[in-house]
């Protein structure tokens, strides 16, 4: 009797030992530390935000040299005829030259008075631009007169019918080379009111003419080196540097300057092209004569 007392001792010694480590587990399991929730899982609905976007350096995209490698031009291909005009539509860029022509009746819309914009020594004051170009001028006028140089401004904003009369003075004076030395009405980038042509008070010794405004030999002037090196800056590309005349159907100009922009012109001046010969790529459509 006293064994089997002994043998239920035990028994239930050991279930009591059983229950005590169940018991142990189980609080280890309730007692796990576990991940804290997020913030945004337990937090209640927030404004979403907008995302910060640091602003680029430029308002426009950069240019850079590279962009637009201009391929060869096949020889012998000659522009064919045909009847229409492109109006410029205030486009900085608008292609202009013997190839290419604006209507009779375009003027641009913004065009202001030089005299509002430069000295009296340096233009005449009715002289016209386009405001943007105008005021583009005025500050690069101004930093070449604090260089200690006199630029006069020759040319500026001409229309249909002025750019006809140039031309036909041209055409009697010099009949042979008219149409290269002065653009046919129309086909003037003068018209655009965004060109201007420079003079130089050292021209008369370059010449020895004193009625002899527009020669190569402004290149050599002061202004003209001056201009060579920092128009750029400004936002104005030379119109028909040396070796264009096959594109522009215009001779060599180095006081010829219009004005397109400080991106463009840098890029131009960076890639060496000039604006007719990179508009070819971008643009590649056979010109047409109007």
């Amino acid at each position: 009797m006293e064994h089997h007392i002994r043998r239920i001792a035990v028994i239930c010694a050991s279930l009591i030992l059983l229950l005590m480590v169940a018991c142990s587990k189980r609080a280890a399991m309730e007692f796990t530390p576990t991940a804290s929730p997020s913030p945004s899982a337990t937090a209640g609905p927030t404004a979403s935000r907008t995302p910060t976007v640091s602003p680029s350096a430029t308002a426009s995209p950069t240019l850079t040299p590279t962009l637009f490698p201009l391929p060869a031009l096949e020889p012998g291909v000659t522009p064919a005829a045909c009847d229409q005009r492109r109006p410029a539509r205030g486009d900085l860029f608008a292609e202009v030259n013997a190839n290419y022509g604006l209507d009779p009746n375009y003027v641009p819309g913004d065009l202001v008075r030089l005299g509002d914009y430069l000295p009296g020594r340096v233009s005449l004051p009715d002289m016209l631009l386009r405001q943007e170009a105008a005021k583009a001028l005025g500050k690069m006028v101004k930093v070449m007169l604090a260089d200690g140089l006199a630029p006069t401004i020759l040319s500026s904003y001409r229309s249909y019918f002025e750019q006809a009369v140039a031309h036909q003075r041209w055409v009697v004076e010099d009949p042979a080379n008219a149409d290269l030395i002065s653009a046919l009405p129309g086909h003037s980038e003068h018209q655009l009111g965004t060109v201007v042509d420079f003079g130089s008070p050292e021209m008369p010794a370059l010449t020895g003419s004193n009625t002899d405004k527009f020669s190569t030999v402004f290149v050599q002037t002061s202004e003209g080196r001056w201009l060579a090196d920092h128009a750029y800056e400004f936002g104005f590309s030379m119109s028909s540097p040396p070796g264009s005349a096959a594109l522009t159907g215009l001779a060599y100009e180095p006081w010829h300057y219009r004005y397109v922009g400080q991106d463009m012109a840098s890029y131009l001046r960076a890639s060496g092209y000039f604006l007719d010969e990179y508009l070819l790529h971008v643009r590649p459509v056979m010109p047409c004569i109007p």
